[in-house]
């Protein structure tokens, strides 16, 4: 059964770093993952899967039943950029959005912006345009939302800022 026991930040990002933190954080909740756990699955980045000193091989030292498999989210994900940027139509999308992105964020910018929205949606919630994460997918939906939603404001924004 899989439950989150931990959140902690590691000061070695290294796959030796990442498996001292491993062993601090197994070693103070008593859990016996040299004899209990049976898998494990990182994304490809060379400190939690490398064949010589990655996180998975320091702990497959250790317990050899512990397989090692690639995270399939992080899979997903790749395939979903990959195929993202082999269209030219929407790799152009994200592009017009991420120069949107970058204009918008100067602190006046966004100002006026909040303030559009102020005049325009008056009884909702104040949206702001977040930078997009090249490793996290939901952060492209979070900003193609925050245009859609609060286009109106936006399209008011940039008219402003115009002139």
């Amino acid at each position: 059964e899989e439950r989150l026991v931990a959140l902690e930040a590691a000061a070695d990002g290294t796959g030796k770093g990442l498996y001292e933190k491993f062993c601090e954080i197994t070693e103070k909740h008593n859990i016996d993952w040299k004899k209990n756990l049976c898998a494990q699955a990182y994304d490809g980045a060379a400190a939690m899967q490398g064949t010589y000193s990655g996180l998975r091989t320091f702990i497959q030292r250790e317990n050899s039943k512990a397989i090692y498999v690639w995270c399939f989210a992080h899979l997903l994900n790749l395939v979903v950029v990959d195929t993202c940027d082999s269209c030219s139509d929407t790799k152009n999308f994200f592009g017009h959005l991420q120069s949107v992105i970058e204009f918008m964020r100067a602190r006046k910018r966004t100002a006026v912006f909040i303030e559009c929205q102020r005049d325009l949606y008056p009884d909702e919630r104040i949206c702001r345009i977040k930078s997009f994460s090249n490793t996290r997918w939901t952060s492209h939906d979070r900003v193609i939302n925050v245009v859609y939603k609060r286009f109106k404001a936006l399209l008011k924004s940039l008219i402003i800022l115009k002139s």
